[in-house]
């Protein structure tokens, strides 16, 4: 993070943030027109959103390599480990897409000094 000192919700900061973006007429968000300070908070969400998914997401599988006994023996079901990889993979693409955004967003403020 940069000049914030602690993000405590940044899913849902950046859920309300990103309605306020500006569009072009082809409906893509314009960086250049965007409110730099915006552009800071939502890259510094995304950032920190990246972070806790990839943590969440290492962890998960630790789980799941190690509860490989109880999965076979069928004290855990076969559907709630798939429903597990469904979310692995939804966090997985949620994770790179957001990774994507903060990029554009540090494109855009890269000479940004907070005031």
């Amino acid at each position: 993070m940069t000049y914030r000192t602690q993000a405590t919700r940044p899913m849902r900061d950046l859920l309300k943030r990103l309605p306020t973006l500006p569009k072009t007429s082809t409906m893509e968000i314009d960086f250049p027109a965007a409110d730099v300070s915006l552009l800071v908070a939502i890259g510094d969400d995304s950032q920190t959103i990246v972070q806790v998914i990839n943590g969440g997401l290492a962890a998960m599988g630790l789980l799941l390599a190690h509860s490989a006994p109880v999965i076979e023996d069928g004290t855990v079901g076969a559907d709630d480990v798939e429903c597990i990889g469904f979310l692995l993979a939804e966090l997985a693409d949620l994770s790179a897409s957001l990774l994507i955004l903060s990029a554009q967003c540090r494109r855009q403020t890269f000479d940004f000094v907070p005031e």
